[in-house]
C-alpha cells in the first residue's frame, strides 16, 4: 500500500467537517446548558438619560434597593438615535438603582460575566479542536506511512 495523498486529503477533509460539527454542538449546547439570554444581552440595555433624551411616558416600577414602587421613565424619546424610534424599559427585567441613584437592569451586570465566560470557553474549544485535529493527521499520516513500508 502506498501513501495516497487523496486518501489524506479526504481524511483531513472529514475531520475538518467533523471537528466543525462537534465543535458548534458543544458550544451550543453550553449556551444552552448556561441559560444567557443572548437577546438580553446584545441589544441595547440603555435605560432613561435626562441629558440625552425625552421622557414620554411614566411608570411606577419596583426596583431593588428602594422601598416600595417608584415611578420611572418608561417611554422616551433619544436624541442621539438617528432613527427617532420611542424606547421602552423591557418588560419582566427587574431594575435595580445604584448608589448614584442610576437605574440599570439587575440581570445585565451578571450577564456580562456569563458572556465572558462563554468567549473563554469558546477559544477553549476552538483551540482543543485544533490540536484533535493535529494530532489525528499526525496519527493517520504515521499509519499510512508504516503501512507503505
Amino acid at each position: 500500500m502506498t501513501f495516497s495523498e487523496s486518501g489524506f486529503r479526504w481524511f483531513r477533509h472529514g475531520i475538518t467537517l467533523g471537528l466543525i460539527v462537534v465543535c458548534n454542538m458543544v458550544l451550543l449546547g453550553a449556551l444552552w446548558v448556561s441559560g444567557l439570554d443572548l437577546d438580553f444581552v446584545l441589544t441595547d440595555s440603555k435605560l432613561y438619560d435626562p441629558k440625552l433624551g425625552h421622557c414620554v411616558g411614566v411608570a411606577w416600577a419596583d426596583v431593588s434597593g428602594v422601598d416600595g414602587p417608584i415611578r420611572v421613565c418608561s417611554e422616551w424619546l433619544d436624541t442621539t438615535d438617528p432613527i427617532g424610534r420611542v424606547h421602552t424599559l423591557r418588560s419582566g427585567e427587574p431594575l435595580a438603582m445604584s448608589v448614584d441613584g442610576d437605574l440599570y437592569y439587575e440581570n445585565a451586570r451578571n450577564a456580562d460575566h456569563w458572556v465572558l465566560g462563554l468567549l473563554l470557553f469558546t477559544g477553549v474549544v476552538i483551540y482543543l479542536g485544533m490540536w484533535t485535529k493535529r494530532v489525528l493527521l499526525t496519527w493517520y499520516e504515521t499509519r499510512l506511512r508504516n503501512h507503505e513500508r
